[in-house]
């Protein structure tokens, strides 16, 4: 069985302390950001286990990557886009609630291509480069 580049004990240096339960989700999020890691330095003809094995720098850079990973699922493990809360005195109007982005599934985990850094080398579309706004100048 493959190893995660990362352990819990990573994630509470860089963030907070874990619950029992947050403590077990990490774990398999760890293992699971490691292993698409590994996939996308593989997509990318990239050993990444390969790569970091006696280079701490890159060996960070790999812990990193999948620490950030397990973090925003943490943070946000039911993909919460906004919450909203209002309150009214007058006819006492209150209101709670929240949008969740339906565009992908809760917890999602993924590789930040910004934690690629050093390990694989980062595919940049440019299909795009930007937008101009012709409304605004034309009066």
């Amino acid at each position: 069985m493959l190893k995660p580049f990362a352990q819990p004990a990573d994630i509470v240096s860089v963030w907070r302390p874990l619950t029992s339960e947050e403590h077990k989700t990490a774990l398999g999020l760890l293992l699971t950001a490691s292993n698409q890691l590994r996939l996308i330095g593989r997509e990318r003809r990239v050993d990444v286990d390969e790569l970091i094995a006696g280079d701490e720098l890159l060996a960070a850079a790999a812990q990193t990557a999948v620490v950030n990973a397990a973090i925003r699922v943490l943070k946000n493990p039911d993909s919460l886009r906004q919450y909203q809360r209002s309150e009214t005195t007058g006819p006492f109007t209150e209101s709670e609630g929240g949008t969740y982005d339906n565009t992908v599934s809760a917890g999602v985990l993924y590789i930040d291509p910004a934690d690629l850094l050093g390990l694989v080398p980062v595919v940049v579309d440019r299909g795009l480069v930007g937008t101009i706004r012709l409304g605004a100048g034309l009066a």
